[in-house]
């Protein structure tokens, strides 16, 4: 990226020094702010102007925070000397200037700057630079560290995007931006002051010449020069984290800008080797090999030692001397290129090439006459390989096109296989002959197509090739063979299909691709591009869409850190660095669970706990076996204040002790084996577990143990009392940190899944996670999810498998989201129902061994997401202990999970990438509990005595959680809002006359109204004494829990806390909301019967979930008055985020009329219930609810 004298600077540090390295080593960080779509949007003048408005206030913003940074730094320059004290107050006047720019950026649109808020990606930015410039014992260099990164970065992508796009530089004439860039470059730049676009462009075109100006190119010179000079003695890697993070945090600033065109996508990515993917040539490696067996005395070798050594020299000699004629007889003289650009000349160059094949294919059957590559064997190739160091972040763009499912192709003339496979380290298929399916790479592998050296029957090599990629010719050719089995899409713009070369054999293949991208310095490539008119362009200067690529334009890349951030634009460090749940029943000797359904399933479930609830003293006790975190954020630290947090008592083995913090793993020493069994009997055989939860075990011996002293337990359990059921394990299968440094051994994997997994209850795999165990290929979609779930699942025999899906990037739901829970096996549970429009959506997969269930919930945007797997395993093992069936148990921990990631998600701990969360977030209100209820023992209704415990959750049954509750923090919601809305698709409304009428019993009545796709169950029962509606909601509530369908009781509070309801819904006439909330405290749902917006806003005030509204046409169910759609409407409107449900004479044929006057779902009672065939019934109005809401009408999320 070096100036010259037609073009701009490079922008580059001037220095030679610790600026330099810093630079260097945040090259990737740079490149992603280079191509995020905002500012190429900019630099190609097709930015909407509100976007480029909404980035300068928030730019100013930064920019006032970035001057009170430098008045705290020349706070602390007190102590150093006049000059650094000088620089500070020069460098503080150039940003007043800077503001003042924006400032009449903003008078000339008529914005006020001042009353801007910060976006979340702003304030990280500013809060990380206060908190490193308040900090008293920051130095001087410290603060610059943090500060240079902004400034250089400015400086850089002034000078690229100028170099980039010419029309941005002084004295560009009318009309160039067109003739440069494409299609996509220049949309009326230039038509007079009275067209807004044109305004905007010029506008962009002052930002790009600003940033490139000498004059403000001296500002980042001087602030590097007083760095250098002032960190002499500081520790550098402590400067090189602060000036990564903040080179981090402007990526994300730029991602966060309000610019949002459709994604660059890969249909496939093909690369060149040798110096393309290698920073050199790894032929000489495989010569060395040959002169290695020649001093062994192998058989097949030609020669002696003399031979041997003088062999690779001859052959490069002779190379060259050939080459050179060839290349003299077919281009001009090199340094003689023409002045002027020639026009494009394919078929030049492709006679060009022609000889150019001939000539190389030939070479290498000089190279097989001398024998020079015998006597080596694959495994000494490969041992070569393995010293060969890839171009820094090849690797890592290699394997994050895996990882996202874009198939991946090495195409080269390298002679050895087994040389490019080790060099790679990733996994590669290939590369055998073609046949019916090449062309199409497998899943999860990068594809090789190049030689391999034959081998003899003694295991050495012939000397021959077994010739594949020989050529360009022959590259070209793969190149059209990939092209056929990877077609384009529909879509705008189309995926894309990316090759990456360095060399002239690659000229072709790189102008077949959408985009070629040339890497390195190749002469020959650039003097056969000039003489047949091939143009390099800046890889900034490429546009989005790949059809407006003009022909015989080809992309320079500064090296795979550009190419990566080209590819994927801005990752997050966790992206960066990434490499990963059925009611529990009595099992068979290893305690699997086995799927059940319905009352008896969820009482068996509960089962666990209620052989320990002999009074009203007990409390739900977990297990954790895992390793110790010192930085506290995940294994055995999150496990114990997640299990708290979600009301059980926690109990620890510890498996392994590791050094880490937020920047990594530094040491792991795991315990010995023996230990590890004493601290597991120590626990089981006093205090006993209702569940066991393992985390991080480090070597394949830990597995062995652990299952081992697991068993013991069980049998031992199995002895005492032959029907006890055993409690079941949860088993997370940790294999790596967050930030990618491993935790277990390698074999660790394969005991797992014989030893440990056929145990568990459920396994809680993420996605890479999964791919490891399964020894999958990229798990890059839903399907993929529900595939290795289900896979996982049948291969260890494990009650159930939840597949997390963190790794996959969030997406918009599509349609195929939303079902009615009765087609393929599918049931949706609480998550099944629509997503708020324009939401992101996090996936996790849980397959039991019979169904697959999806669960959905909003994608929370945070970097703060170090231990979230110990948390969920632990926090669902919790509610397992509680007695939960297992889709309630998953629901209520994922909900747990989110908020705190939420609420975290301004926290900032350490100044690496493996940034915790607050477990705070997921903790139940301060004040205790009161003992569950419990019928007597010699009731009649003794065996639903287990369902009692779980009122004792968070909140707790009669616990007196209220707004005035005592406490040093405020008690936190259990229920998501945007999950509640979704589980308000269909409320069906239980009535005893209609039951009656239809001959069912109510617990029938409410198996049927599940089965068919209701989402939310009320119980209500008027006209019904105490004690049989308590029985009624204890025969209710199992059929529900193993549905995952919340149970809402109808007025009666005292019955819904001592049986543990989800909620309580109360009528105007009722006890008043606000008491209400007050005795279920905040971890229950409230729902508040409502006909006017009054009584909406002030059941909103009192604490409502959700409201009832209606009647909305006339009905005999109830005597009620009728408020029509209108009222309902304004019911919606005046309850607003609150969600509603219409009540009172909807049906399926008028649910849609419900949607649209805004609510979230339809509250049916006799058209459900009244039915002849309450499941059918059920599934027709759940149909038409999801028909609405699917067409986004009145469906936006709270």
């Amino acid at each position: 990226m070096a100036a010259n004298a037609q073009g701009p600077p490079s922008g580059l540090p001037a220095t030679t020094g610790l600026s330099l390295r810093l630079w260097d080593s945040v090259k990737h960080e740079v490149y992603m702010s280079l191509h995020e779509p905002f500012v190429q949007a900019m630099a190609q003048g097709t930015l909407d102007r509100r976007s480029f408005q909404h980035y300068v206030a928030q730019d100013a913003y930064f920019l006032h925070h970035f001057a009170r940074a430098y008045a705290l730094a020349l706070a602390k320059a007190g102590a150093e000397d006049d000059a650094t004290f000088e620089a500070l107050s020069t460098l503080l006047r150039g940003v007043h200037a800077e503001l003042k720019l924006h400032g009449a950026y903003a008078e000339g649109w008529g914005l006020a700057l001042a009353k801007s808020q910060p976006s979340p990606a702003t304030k990280a930015y500013t809060d990380f630079l206060y908190e490193v410039a308040v900090d008293p014992a920051t130095s001087v260099a410290a603060v610059l560290a943090a500060m240079a990164p902004c400034a250089r970065l400015y400086g850089f992508l002034g000078c690229v995007l100028a170099r980039a796009h010419p029309h941005n530089l002084p004295g560009a004439q009318a009309g160039q931006q067109q003739q440069e860039g494409g299609k996509e470059g220049g949309k009326g730049a230039e038509k007079g002051e009275g067209d807004e676009h044109a305004k905007a462009a010029a506008e962009y075109r002052e930002w790009v010449r600003t940033y490139c100006s000498p004059e403000y190119l001296a500002v980042p010179d001087m602030k590097e020069e007083l760095l250098d000079r002032l960190a002499a003695g500081e520790d550098e890697a402590h400067l090189q984290v602060l000036y990564r993070r903040a080179m981090q945090l402007e990526a994300e600033f730029w991602a966060a800008q309000p610019h949002r065109p459709p994604p660059r996508r890969l249909r496939a990515l093909v690369v060149d080797f040798d110096e393309t993917a290698t920073p050199g040539d790894t032929i000489g490696a495989l010569m060395r090999l040959a002169q290695e067996a020649v001093a062994q005395g192998r058989p097949n070798v030609r020669g002696d030692a003399a031979w041997a050594a003088s062999a690779p020299g001859r052959l490069a000699e002779g190379y060259v001397a050939r080459q050179r004629e060839l290349l003299a007889s077919l281009l001009p003289p090199e340094g003689e290129e023409p002045s002027a650009p020639r026009p494009f000349d394919p078929s030049g160059l492709a006679s060009f090439l022609t000889a150019l094949s001939d000539f190389d294919e030939s070479m290498n059957a000089v190279v097989e006459a001398e024998g020079v590559l015998a006597g080596s064997t694959e495994a000494e190739q490969a041992a070569a390989g393995a010293q060969v160091a890839l171009r820094p972040h090849c690797r890592e763009a290699l394997a994050g096109a895996l990882r996202r499912g874009v198939p991946v192709w090495v195409v080269s003339v390298n002679w050895s296989h087994a040389l490019v496979r080790a060099v790679l380290g990733l996994p590669c298929a290939g590369p055998e002959a073609e046949g019916p399916g090449e062309g199409s790479a497998r899943s999860g592998a990068v594809e090789l197509r190049c030689n391999s050296l034959e081998l003899g029957p003694d295991g050495l090599t012939s000397g021959r090739l077994t010739k594949r990629v020989q050529s360009a010719r022959d590259k070209q050719a793969q190149m059209q063979r990939i092209k056929a089995k990877s077609p384009t899409d529909n879509d705008q713009p189309p995926a894309a299909l990316v090759y990456v070369g360095d060399s002239a054999s690659d000229l072709a293949a790189l102008l077949d691709a959408d985009y070629g991208i040339v890497v390195g310095t190749n002469r020959l490539l650039r003097r056969v591009a000039a003489a047949y008119g091939i143009v390099l362009r800046p890889l900034a200067a490429a546009p989005l869409d790949p059809t407006t690529v003009p022909a015989g334009t080809l992309y320079e890349a500064d090296g795979w850190e550009e190419i990566r951030a080209f590819l994927f634009g801005v990752e997050r460090p966790t992206d960066a660095d990434a490499s990963a749940s059925a009611p529990v029943a009595p099992g068979d000797a290893t305690g699997r669970a086995k799927p059940s359904a319905g009352a008896n399933g969820a009482a068996h479930a509960a089962g666990a706990s209620a052989a320990a609830v002999g009074s009203a003293a007990w409390l739900p006790r977990v297990l954790s076996i895992a390793g110790s975190d010192s930085g506290g954020g995940a294994g055995i630290q999150a496990d114990i204040k997640a299990i708290q947090a979600r009301g059980a008592f926690a109990m620890t083995a510890l498996t392994a002790l590791t050094a880490q913090n937020t920047r990594g793993v530094a040491a792991v020493h795991p315990v010995p084996l023996g230990f590890l069994g004493e601290q597991i009997d120590a626990v089981l055989g006093d205090l006993g577990a209702d569940a066991i939860k393992t985390g991080m075990l480090p070597t394949a011996e830990a597995v062995e143990a652990v299952a081992e002293r697991i068993a013991a337990h069980r049998a031992a359990l199995a002895s005492a009392s032959p029907s006890a059921p055993c409690p079941p394990l949860v088993v997370d299968p940790v294999l790596v940190s967050t930030s990618g440094h491993s935790l277990a051994e390698g074999s660790v994997a394969g005991a797992l899944l014989r030893r440990l997994l056929p145990m568990a209850a459920l396994a809680t795999p993420n996605i890479p996670e999964a791919e490891a165990l399964l020894g999958w290929g990229p798990i890059a979609s839903v399907p993929d999810m529900r595939r290795a779930a289900q896979e996982l699942q049948e291969k260890t025999g494990c009650g159930a498998v939840l597949v997390k899906g963190g790794h996959l990037r969030p997406s918009h739901p599509g349609p195929g989201a939303h079902g009615n829970g009765g087609g393929g096996g599918l049931t949706r549970g609480w998550c099944g129902t629509a997503v708020p429009v324009g939401g992101h959506e996090a996936v996790d997969v849980l397959y039991d061994g019979v169904r697959h269930t999806e669960l959905r919930g909003a994608w929370v945007d945070t970097g703060n997401t170090h231990g979230t797997g110990c948390t969920l395993a632990s926090a669902i093992a919790a509610e397992l202990a509680k007695g939960l069936p297992l889709l309630p148990a998953v629901t209520a921990a994922r909900a747990a999970l989110a908020e705190a990631l939420r609420a975290s998600a301004p926290l900032r701990l350490g100044g690496g990438v493996q940034r915790p969360f607050h477990h705070l977030h997921m903790l139940p209100p301060a004040s205790a509990p009161a003992p569950p209820f419990t019928f007597p023992a010699s009731s009649a209704a003794a065996p639903y005595s287990s369902l009692a415990s779980p009122a004792a959750d968070v909140g707790g049954a009669g616990s007196g959680d209220s707004a005035g509750a005592s406490g040093a923090f405020a008690p936190q919601r259990r229920y998501d809002p945007a999950l509640l809305r979704r589980q308000l698709a269909l409320y069906a409304v239980t009535d005893p006359g209609c039951n009656d009428r239809t001959g069912r019993s109510m617990a029938e009545a409410v198996a049927a109204a599940v089965a068919g796709g209701a989402t939310i169950i009320q119980l209500r029962e008027k006209d019904t004494e105490g004690g049989a509606f308590l029985r009624a909601a204890a025969e209710a509530l199992p059929i529900c829990r193993a549905a995952g369908v919340p149970l809402i009781i109808n007025d009666r509070v005292d019955v819904a806390l001592a049986v543990g309801a989800e909620g309580v819904h109360v009528g105007q006439g009722d006890l008043p909301a606000a008491v209400v909330r007050a005795l279920i405290g905040p971890s229950r749902i409230l729902g508040v019967s409502c006909k006017t917006p009054e009584e909406a806003r002030a059941a909103v005030a009192a604490g409502a979930d959700y409201l009832g509204s209606g009647a909305a046409l006339p009905t005999g169910t109830k005597d009620t008055g009728v408020i029509g759609w209108s009222g309902i409407r304004a019911v919606c409107e005046a309850a607003a985020p609150v969600p509603v449900v219409a009540i009172g004479g909807v049906g399926r044929d008028n649910a849609g009329e419900a949607v649209a006057s805004g609510c979230a779902g339809v509250a049916v009672v006799s058209a459900i219930f009244g039915a002849l065939d309450a499941e059918e019934a059920a599934r027709g109005i759940r149909e038409a609810v999801e028909a609405a809401l699917q067409r986004g009408v009145g469906a936006e999320g709270p």
